[in-house]
């Protein structure tokens, strides 16, 4: 089953906790893409049923105009001509959602986000793996089918709070935490029992939650040296019967 994306950012803004950590987020409209550029220094334009990274355009704001780039392709646009380079990476099948940039915090100067695997093998939900998804150099997304690889959470938080392990210890908390909300949150609304959360920490240290997958893939989990948590999952899945 695959839930578009803002049907699952509808039902996670309803709830005040979610609320504060999910990026201004509307259908595209020419006007609406145009509103957001104004407003913030890079958006991203991302298909509703999109999976993997595929399909997303990021426009970036430059000095007098903007870099829309798509995979490894990319277009230098003027205030006027901004919307047909969007249009030239767009598929036409698809709705398409257009979503604030957010300035991500850098692991060895690339960006990262968070993987967090939940599941529901009996009547609770519970996290069987996180790991940091870290792009593969000069990209714009983190996905492994894009080259990104997975770190261990506690490594990449460390060197970002540059070893102040209580700041760690604090932040691995909230993600738990919230995980676990965003999990129930879209578990009233669907029936799941696996939910793959996408979450990223701003250059000020806030949790943002970029996407909620209720068809996740666990291939980033094998490239841990550590293998409890592709076990964890399996095991699961067994018993969950997928």
């Amino acid at each position: 089953m695959t839930i578009g994306k803002m049907k699952k950012h509808k039902e996670m803004i309803r709830n005040p906790i979610l609320r504060p950590h999910l990026p201004e987020t509307h259908w595209m409209t020419n006007s609406r893409t145009l509103r957001m550029l104004q407003t913030y220094s890079s958006v991203f334009i991302k298909p509703n049923h999109g999976s993997g990274g595929n399909g997303i355009i990021r426009v970036k704001r430059l000095g007098k105009g903007y870099e829309v780039r798509s995979g490894s392709s990319m277009k230098i646009a003027g205030h006027s001509s901004v919307l047909k380079a969007i249009r030239s990476y767009r598929k036409s099948k698809h709705r398409y959602l257009v979503q604030k940039g957010l300035r991500l915090e850098k692991y060895h100067g690339v960006i990262f986000d968070i993987r967090v695997y939940l599941q529901k093998p009996k009547h609770k939900w519970e996290i069987s793996g996180m790991a940091a998804r870290v792009a593969a150099p000069h990209k714009f997304v983190t996905n492994y089918h894009k080259g990104g690889h997975a770190e261990p959470l506690q490594k990449v938080l460390i060197s970002v709070f540059q070893n102040n392990q209580s700041k760690v210890d604090a932040c691995y908390r909230k993600i738990e935490e919230l995980s676990i909300v965003i999990a129930k949150t879209v578990n009233k609304w669907h029936s799941i029992h696996e939910l793959g959360v996408d979450l990223a920490l701003d250059k000020k240290g806030r949790i943002w939650i970029i996407e909620a997958n209720s068809r996740p893939g666990h291939m980033l989990f094998t490239q841990l040296s550590d293998q409890t948590m592709i076990r964890t999952i399996m095991e699961n899945k067994r018993s969950i019967g997928i």
